[in-house]
């Protein structure tokens, strides 16, 4: 995750995983999103949450549909973040926002490949 600085496990269970990070203004992110004024796209937000799954749960199958899914408030470089994720069956639930959660930037549900 060499786009991401400041990673902090908040808490981690088996089935769901806390953590604090922010992306850096430098990333390769922010290219063109937009100039003078950069934001997160979103997939690269579907990105950064498919390689937390990844990394805390072992799922590799990957991404077979995003859903119910809310870009509510624009992640600009360098802010804190706070990742919520829980895993249910095929389903990852996640919701990113400000580490008071004041400000939430996007929620919804990611439904995994099925497993071959």
């Amino acid at each position: 995750m060499s786009y991401l600085k400041e990673e902090k496990i908040i808490k981690k269970t088996g089935s769901s995983v806390i953590l604090e990070f922010s992306v850096p203004g430098s990333s390769d992110y922010f290219d063109g999103h937009f100039p003078g004024f950069p934001v997160l796209p979103a997939v690269a937000q579907v990105f950064i949450i498919m390689q937390y799954v990844s990394r805390f749960f072992g799922i590799k199958n990957g991404l077979s549909e995003i859903k119910r899914t809310k870009l509510i408030n624009k992640i600009r470089p360098d802010i804190p973040l706070v990742l919520y994720l829980e895993k249910k069956e095929n389903n990852i639930l996640f919701k990113i926002t400000s580490p008071n959660e004041e400000t939430i930037y996007s929620a919804g549900t990611l439904i995994l490949s099925e497993v071959l």
